[in-house]
């Protein structure tokens, strides 16, 4: 086998295993599990788009580190109060945000 040969291969292997992270069925608990999905989705498709060069995505990446670090002090909060479960039902975090985002202190 040929040193080429080998690098088509390897490229080939890797360009399958994006599109497989990209088009893969969605774990059926996802949206109840993560309430950033469809920022980190937004993430991956940024990425496949640029050819996964992180700097062309770094506003997504920004945006789903946010959402990551908002949900973990809710978490946080609730798991301190005793309020069960830690991470609000899905139909609970739209009225969540949006008071959160009525309330939050302006940016400097």
């Amino acid at each position: 086998m040929h040193k080429n040969e080998l690098n088509i291969r390897n490229l080939y292997k890797i360009k399958i295993n994006r599109i497989r992270l990209i088009d893969m069925p969605r774990n059926p608990n996802a949206e109840r599990d993560n309430p950033c999905l469809p920022e980190q989705e937004l993430s991956f498709k940024c990425l496949n788009k640029y050819n996964y060069d992180k700097e062309k995505c770094e506003l997504y990446f920004a945006n789903y580190n946010n959402c990551k670090e908002f949900w973990s002090k809710v978490r946080a909060e609730r798991r301190a109060k005793g309020i069960v479960p830690y991470l609000p039902d899905v139909e609970e975090r739209r009225d969540i945000k949006a008071k959160y985002m009525k309330t939050k202190p302006p940016k400097d």
